[in-house]
């Protein structure tokens, strides 16, 4: 994503399973990012890869965003379902 930083059609899917563009900022980035909303947000975000929450991980059309405790239960709840399916 800093090489190559997503879309802006990659970050509009992402935003969608994330619950929306304000998710996608990374933490050290919020400030930077204040009020910044819609369109203007989602261009900002393509900038540059590391104004993204990382890691983004998709596993059967859902997505984990970050490194806290909570994306990393809920990615070992989607990898759990994943490897029972």
């Amino acid at each position: 994503m800093i090489k190559e930083p997503l879309n802006l059609a990659e970050l509009k899917k992402i935003a969608a399973l994330v619950g929306g563009p304000e998710e996608l900022v990374a933490p050290k980035r919020r400030a930077e990012a204040a009020g910044k909303t819609g369109e203007a947000l989602f261009k900002w975000l393509a900038e540059d890869g590391a104004h993204l929450r990382r890691p983004i991980v998709l596993v059967g059309g859902k997505a984990t965003l970050g490194f806290n405790a909570v994306a990393q239960t809920a990615l070992a709840k989607l990898l759990s379902g994943r490897a029972s399916a």
